[in-house]
Parts: structure tokens; sequence; C-alpha cells
């Protein structure tokens, strides 16, 4: 009798609620929790189906070009569905004993309704005991590992979430363990309503371990005839006799996809072909063809600027067996966009450009083991126009690791480059160089802007306008990813670390043969770092922070024999967005007396406002809040702070440059693509308030910077 009475009152109040708002369309104005003392509204209000009307401006742009936001209408069979929601995710996370209830506030003036789901949590429930049935007859190893995997905190409050994830982990390691047909039974959970506790049981059939009998190979695709067995087999690296690996048959496929000479693959163990404890294993591979040309245009976001050109590339698949890869490329692009479409004048001398070729060679293996290696020579040439022009010839082997499951790190590669730089300057381009060196020593010449201009016209005469420089570097570089999401992390963090050594093997080697060596010898340090902390629960909003230090030190020779392209520089789309690319460099510190020993390549960045063309110490970092805004538009506020400093003794906290702003982005299934306006909130070199700066003439536009990007700027 009083479970009818409670059927009859639920469908009662159905029908009350739904008589109530059945005359017309009323929309939600807002939804709040009351009562979540353990958990916040924000992750609760991602879970619940009814959502908030957007606000006017989304439905506005919807309505007139279509591009906004449906109003949300309330729906009273939606909101039962939400407690049913709330109470099955407060079940799975411990609170077995919570209640629920709706209620609802309906605003005449606005012809809305707002929304009060009423929580009543009571008290949660801990883990007492996890038990483990079947794997009695595993070897000791084995099974020491599985218990020690499936340690729980008995202060923990239970978790459905973690124990699922806990129970696949060990059937996951049961298969790298050659169980390769283990099963479990459906998690068993025995709640304690007195004590609060919770029993937790998990139960497997393990079946046999299985080894490898055979590899078997189909191949499908315009190319199959172009690749033999043997080939494949050999990227697989699967032996008869191995123990089953389900990992490492995923890692395979991995493996082969890198070779791009199969559009598409699956590596798999063929159940039905057991025989005793042996198992086939089938690699089913679409083979493409092995000649591709592929003409493309480049949009990236290389040295902190948005480079916009053309790119035509000739890949040749499986070149001289051993699924090897020849790679010719060939690009050229402009690296200020930008200013070129503002100014599009065929004499401007501020548009940068640059032209690439390269060929490489790729292999999946070094000496029989899976590393990825790469050997690749360039030459690349810079142009300024009337300023300068630079070429780069270098050559560059490097090895990139494939590394084992459950290890911290997700990248590792090593690598040996030597280049050479040639740098040409244009006399004009000196002579406006030599001008801001005399104006800055001019309290000791005394002399007139015509003398200041006839010393600097004989200097950049006379000066020299051609130098070459070598540089060769031992580098390795580690990185760990561990967020949620490539294209739009919300949790966790990632860690990147280079180190460099420069110089020393040429060094030794011009020792030996008792020649000189010029080159200076150092080591660079870079690290870089990020991490999104848990702010929102909704998946469509992020808040994340970047730090970046760096550190170069020249333990032999003198810092201007550096080459440019190794140095710090700050400002740019994935710096500090406040200020151009490469425009936060340090002072340059440079007596009269010391002309001689600056290189041109170093008069090669030096602008007029005396910047030199690097630093030896970076450091800089970001804070952002990203979100969706509607569909695969979304936006971010920032804020960015940094420079780069002659050398770490130079750093000072009142030297930083800090630029704030917004952006925009779209979310495209491949890459992000972003317009952000930056504006600098602090000038180091101008310490004025910033709405100070702003009334200047032109003050506007000299404080303000809006930058292209491809990829989010961390």
């Amino acid at each position: 009798m009083r479970k009818f009475g409670r059927i009859f009152l639920f469908v009662f109040h159905f029908l009350l609620v739904t008589n109530f708002y059945a005359q017309e369309k009323i929309e939600i104005d807002g939804i709040a929790f009351s009562g979540n003392h353990s958990f916040a509204s924000g992750q609760l209000n991602n879970l619940i189906k009814t959502k908030e009307s957007p606000d006017w401006l989304f439905k506005f742009l919807n309505s007139a070009i279509g591009i906004g936001e449906d109003p949300v209408y309330f729906d009273s069979t939606l909101t039962q569905v939400d407690l049913l929601i709330l109470k099955n995710f407060y079940i799975d996370n411990g609170f077995f004993k919570s209640s629920f209830d709706v209620k609802y506030e309906k605003l005449d003036e606005s012809n809305s309704v707002k929304i009060n789901y009423v929580i009543k949590e009571n008290k949660s429930f801990n883990y007492r005991k996890i038990e483990l049935k079947g794997i009695d007859k595993l070897p000791p190893a084995f099974k020491q590992n599985i218990f020690s995997t499936a340690q729980i905190d008995t202060n923990a409050r239970f978790s459905r979430q973690y124990i699922e994830s806990l129970n696949n982990e060990i059937i996951l390691y049961l298969r790298n363990k050659g169980m390769m047909l283990v099963s479990a039974d459906p998690i068993n959970i025995r709640i304690d309503t007195v004590k609060n506790k919770v029993d937790i049981n998990l139960s497997y059939r393990t079946g046999e371990q299985y080894r490898i009998s055979e590899v078997r190979v189909e191949r499908t695709g315009q190319g199959k005839d172009l690749v033999n067995d043997d080939l494949i087999i050999d990227i697989a690296n699967i032996k008869s006799g191995d123990i089953y690996n389900f990992s490492n048959l995923q890692r395979i496929q991995q493996r082969l996809y890198r070779t791009n000479i199969f559009t598409s693959t699956l590596v798999y163990g063929v159940t039905a072909d057991t025989n005793k404890n042996f198992v086939p294993i089938n690699i089913t591979s679409d083979i493409g063809l092995l000649h591709e040309f592929s003409p493309e245009v480049i949009i990236n976001n290389e040295d902190n600027r948005f480079n916009l050109g053309l790119s035509f590339g000739f890949m040749k698949k499986n070149f001289l067996g051993g699924a090897r890869k020849l790679n010719i490329n060939l690009s050229t692009a402009s690296q200020n966009i930008i200013d070129f479409f503002s100014n599009p004048a065929i004499n401007d001398t501020t548009v940068i450009g640059y032209a690439d070729l390269r060929a490489s060679v790729e292999q999946p293996y070094f000496f029989g083991l899976p590393i990825l290696t790469k050997f690749e020579n360039y030459v690349t040439i810079q142009k300024r126009k009337d300023e300068f022009n630079t070429t780069i010839f270098g050559s560059k082997l490097s090895f990139n690791f494939e590394l084992p499951e459950k290890v911290f790190l997700s990248s590792l590669s090593t690598y040996v480059y030597w280049e050479l730089l040639n740098v040409n300057l244009r006399e004009h381009y000196l002579k406006s160089f030599y001008t801001a060196v005399v104006e800055r020593l001019n309290s000791v010449f005394q002399l007139s802007p015509a003398g200041i201009d006839s010393l600097a016209a004989v200097l950049a005469r006379n000066a020299k306008k051609t130098d070459k420089s070598q540089n060769s570097v031992i580098g390795v570089e580690l990185g760990a990813n561990k967020t949620d999401n490539v294209l739009f992390p919300t949790r966790g963090f990632s860690i990147y670390l280079k180190l460099e050594e420069a110089n020393s093997i040429q060094y030794l080697l011009y020792r030996v043969f008792n020649s000189e060596f010029t080159e200076p010898l150092y080591y660079k340090v870079l690290l870089n770092s990020s991490a999104f902390f848990p702010v929102y629960y909704d998946k469509k909003k992020s808040f994340g922070m970047k730090f970046s230090v760096g550190y170069i030190h020249a333990y032999r020779g003198n810092e201007t024999g550096i080459p440019l392209n190794q140095r710090f520089n700050a400002g740019g789309s994935n710096s500090v967005r406040g200020w151009k690319s490469r425009e936060l460099s340090p002072p340059f510190l440079l007596g009269f007396s010391s002309l001689d020993v600056v290189s041109p390549s170093d008069l090669e960045a030096i602008s007029k406002n005396n910047a030199t063309p690097g630093g030896f110490f970076l450091f800089e970092g970001s804070v952002e809040n990203r979100f969706r805004l509607f569909g695969d538009v979304g936006a971010a506020l920032f804020l960015d702070y940094g420079n780069a400093f002659l050398s770490k003794d130079y750093f000072r906290i009142d030297k930083l440059a800090v630029a704030s702003g917004l952006g925009f982005r779209y979310y495209s299934q491949i890459v992000p693509v972003r317009l952000d306006f930056g504006f600098k909130v602090y000038n180091p070199d101008d310490r004025r308030a910033f709405f100070t700066r702003l009334n200047d003439v032109g003050g506007f536009f000299k404080n303000f910077e809006f930058h292209l990007g491809i990829g989010e700027a961390f």
C-alpha cells in the first residue's frame, strides 16, 4: 500500500508540473544545486540533461546568422531523468544513502524558470577490502604484481570508476603475459550499511598462457605486389615461441603506420586457429603506391611567427628496401605575411622570407632495434630585401626511441647535427647599425648629426660584410605528455626538456691535428612545462599555465660566436603576445672598444632600437583560460610574461615584459587555428602606466599586437 502511495504521488507531481508549464514555452533562466558538499555544482551541471538557456547575444546570433545557440525550454521529463542521473552518480562515488529532489521557481516578469536540485548526501562509504579470485594458478611473480596493483586505501571513498579502471588494468596485464582469452565476471560490490563500508570482489577466468606459433601476412591494395611478406614480418619483429602480448601487437600496428607504406593495418591473434597453447598472429595490410608527390600550402607557427607559403614534396617508400623512406621537400614562405598584406609593395624592405630544400632518409630500425632513424641534409636561405641574406647548410642524424609501456616519458630522441652559416650584410644596413652605436656613444665624440652620419658611413664601408660560422651539436630531447586531450587539454601536465652541447667533437678533432678552432664551446638547456588544473568540470572549458626557462653557457670561447638560431628570444604568438616575434631581446651592451669582436651574424639581427640578436637566458610563462563559445568556435583570455637576457646574472623581475589580451579559436578536427590580440600591460623599456602610454600619439597601436597561430600557445 505504501509503495502504491509513492507511485501515485510521483505521477501526481509529474502531471501537475507538466500542466503548469504546458501553456507556453518557458526558458530555463538558471540551474542551481544545494546540499552538494562533496562535488562542485559545475561538475553536476555537466552531468544532467537539462541545460540553461544561452545568453541573449548567442540567441540573437543564432536567429540572425545561424552561428549562435538555440534557446533552451523547460521540459519536466528531463528533470526526472536528471534526478536518476544524479543518484547513479552519487552511488558510483560512494554515497549509497543519498536522496534527491527538484524545485522550480517561475519568474513571471521574464517568462522563465529557475531549477534547483536539492541533494542530501548523507555519509559516504569507504573501502574495506578487495578480493581477487581466479588467479591462484598463476605464477607467483604474476600474482605478486596483480596483488600489488590491487592495493587500496581503506580510508578512501568508494569510486566505481577507479574499480573499473583497476579491473581493466589487471585484464591488460594478463593479456600481455599470454592470457589471450582472459575474461572477467561482472564486478561484485557488497555494501555494509551499518559500518558504511564496501567490499569488492574481482573474479577472472585467465585461461591458458599462449605463445606465438607463426606470423601470417595478408596484403591488399594497389601496391600489394611491391612489398613482400618478409619485410612486414621484419618490421613487426615477432618470433615464433614468443609469449602473446596484446600491447606489443598495438605497438607493431603503430610501427607499420609510421613507415607510410600502409594505408591501413591490423595485427591480431587468430583465436579460431589456436593449437594447444599456440596462436598464429595475422597481419592484414592495405598497401598504397610507393611513390608520392604532394604539393601543399604551408601554414605553421615556426619561430613564433605565422608563416604562409608553398611546399612541394616527393616521397619514395621502401627506398632500397627495409621500409626506408626517401623524402625530398622544397618549401618557401613569408614569415610576416600580416605586414606584407598591410603594405604589399615589391620594394618593401621589411618582408622576411625563406626557402628551404631538404632530403632525408628514414628507416624504422637501427641495428635490429625499433629505433626510428633519420638522416637529413638541408639548405635554408633567408632573405630580408636590401638588408641581409643568410644561407645555412646542414646535416642531421636523429634517433627516435620506441618506449615501453608504463614509463613516465612519452618521447625520447637524440641527435647530432652540423651547420655552416653564411651571412651577407648590405652596406646601408650596417650603416643604420653604426649610426645607432655612434649616437649612443656621442657623449665621447661630440659629433653633429652630419658627423654621425659620415662616421657611420665610413665604418659601414670598411666593415666586414660577410661571415661564416659552423656549429656541431649533440642533443637529447625528452618529453612527457600526461594531458587528457591533445587538441583541448583540460587536465594533466606536460614536460619537455632539451639538452645540447656544441662543438666539443670538432674541437677535439682540431686538437688531434694541431689546428686552431675558433668557434665557442657551449651547452644549452631548455625546459618547457605546462599544467591544466581542474578548475572547471565542463570539458568545454580549460584553465592552464605554462612556464619556460632556458640557459646557454659558453665554457670556452666568446659568446658572440654562438649562432643566432641557437639563442633565445621572447615575443610572438607562442610567447609574450603583446610583442612581435623575437622583439623582446636584451639591450645591446657594447662599448666602442669592443666593436671588433662583433660578428656580422650578430649585426644581422640588430635593429635601430639597439636589440641584440638574442639572449643566453630565457624566462617566460603564461596563464590562459579557454572556453568554447558555440560549436567549433572558442575564445581565450591570457596573461603572458617573460623576456630574454644576456645571462642569468642580468635577470630581474622588473625586466619581465607582461602582456594580456583575448583571442578566438576555430577548433578544426586536425588542429586549432587562433587569432590573439595582445596588449603591452607592462613594458620594461617604458615603465609608464598602461593607460598613460595609450594616450601617446599612436599609443594604441604601439602597445598592441595581433597574432595568427596554428595550434594552442601551449
